[in-house]
């Protein structure tokens, strides 16, 4: 009992420290984060290319060192593809479109001075009494424009750091792939110390159906997105949108996103042709409306079905809880995580059956 007293005191003490030192505390962590970094890559493309390990291993009959070198050459032979047809356009699309974003805002500003010096406008205006909102949103918009453009731009000079991370990433995760069985065996063990068999078993076979949501949601939405994205790319040259790979990249990337992810998208591809033509963003606005229609009420069905099972009300409420606090990521993993729960939730159902019939009948 005493000795318990102590270590709660102790423990108390540190944490104190620890809230009362937080900044410091807090810079440590993210020093640390930003070096393991290249690992939580490493894992994560992994995981990734694991299903294709398995894949070329199962279909080929090969061992599985012979699959896993198929696996990097493949990847290997797709980044130098990229690097020398791809992400050159992509660069110097995004540089066009940061290069004439001050354009952009002289010429919406224009729009803007247009619409308010006419009379109608205007005798409303007055009326209201909302000029002062008026001249305070359209300062707003400057500066938010300005402060975009210097993002994009300081941003441009970050990504060779997060280059390098990622192809560290991509060599750590050869050993992650080579050592699967092993890693898997040693954090089962180790679950199992912390949390003794009851509770670890229960931990691993949550990871389990969570893992297996993951594969049947992102999998197959990848494979989904992909499509969309050369539907698009098709779609926007015979428009003739500006930006058309880069935007049908985007297209692809967003539509990963349920429900919001196409109308990003959308919004994208209309903002950057509506500068040029009025008339062109409308038009590529609509082609890309179009796809997310085929794409909701055809392709997406057909692929997914009803591999998730998640009602559309709460794939939405988990988006904007996933986004809300993990961004991107989190609205990514929104269905799987909504799926999981829905597994957990039937289960306590099912265990309380006499009382969902009485909640029923009630």
């Amino acid at each position: 009992m005493l000795i318990t007293s102590v270590i709660a005191i102790l423990l108390g003490i540190v944490g104190f420290k620890v809230i009362e030192n937080y900044p410091y505390f807090f810079s440590i962590s993210k020093k640390f984060w930003s070096l393991m970094l290249p690992v939580v890559y490493g894992l994560l493309f992994g995981y990734i290319l694991n299903p294709l390990v398995k894949f070329i291993k199962r279909k080929f009959k090969v061992k599985e060192g012979v699959a896993i070198l198929s696996t990097y050459l493949l990847v290997l032979a797709l980044l130098i593809l990229a690097s020398i047809y791809l992400i050159p356009i992509m660069i110097d699309s995004a540089v066009d479109i940061t290069t004439k974003i001050p354009i952009y805002i002289q010429e919406t500003q224009d729009w803007l001075d247009i619409i308010l010096n006419n009379e109608s406008v205007k005798e409303i205006i007055n009326t209201t009494g909302t000029m002062d909102n008026v001249n305070h949103i359209i300062t707003q918009f400057g500066t938010m424009a300005v402060t975009l453009l210097e993002g994009s731009i300081s941003y441009i000079f970050t990504i060779s750091s997060q280059i390098v991370k990622l192809f560290l990433g991509l060599l750590i995760s050869i050993y992650v792939l080579v050592d699967k069985e092993r890693l898997i065996k040693e954090s089962k063990k180790v679950t199992f110390l912390i949390l003794k068999e009851k509770k670890g078993k229960k931990l691993i076979e949550g990871v389990r159906i969570y893992h297996n949501m993951i594969g049947a949601y992102i999998g197959i939405k990848a494979i989904d997105s992909a499509i969309i994205a050369a539907m698009a790319l098709v779609l926007l040259t015979i428009v003739k949108s500006e930006y058309a790979f880069l935007l049908a990249v985007i297209v692809g990337i967003t539509n990963m996103i349920p429900y919001f992810g196409p109308f990003i998208g959308e919004i994208v591809g209309f903002l950057f042709n509506v500068f040029v033509s009025p008339t062109k963003g409308v038009i590529v606005f609509l082609v890309l409306l179009a796809l997310q229609l085929f794409d909701g009420w055809y392709l997406d069905p057909k692929l997914i079905g009803d591999k998730v099972g998640v009602r559309p009300l709460f794939i939405i409420i988990a988006v904007l809880i996933g986004g809300g606090f993990y961004g991107a990521l989190g609205m990514l993993l929104a269905s799987p995580t909504a799926a999981t729960i829905k597994v957990y939730y039937e289960r306590i159902m099912k265990k309380n059956e006499d009382l969902v019939k009485i909640a029923e009948k009630s």
